[in-house]
């Protein structure tokens, strides 16, 4: 993850997730998905269904980038 994402696309946010050491759960049965990592001590419990990205799910990722820093 080399900068901060500024996206409204679900699909770009749902690679970089993984690409930054946490991994997607589904939730059963709710349409939900479960966003952990290690670095944070809740998941983020997400409806899947929507086509944009919430404002937490991005949120965590910044923080994230900021953690990893930009690489050159």
């Amino acid at each position: 993850m080399n900068t901060h994402p500024h996206t409204s696309d679900i699909r770009l946010a749902k690679r970089l997730w993984p690409e930054a050491g946490g991994h997607i759960e589904q939730v059963r049965r709710t349409g939900e998905v479960r966003y952990v990592h290690p670095d944070f001590e809740r998941p983020l419990r997400l409806n899947d269904r929507r086509k944009d990205v919430p404002a937490k799910l991005l949120t965590r990722l910044n923080q994230l980038g900021r953690r990893v820093g930009p690489t050159a």
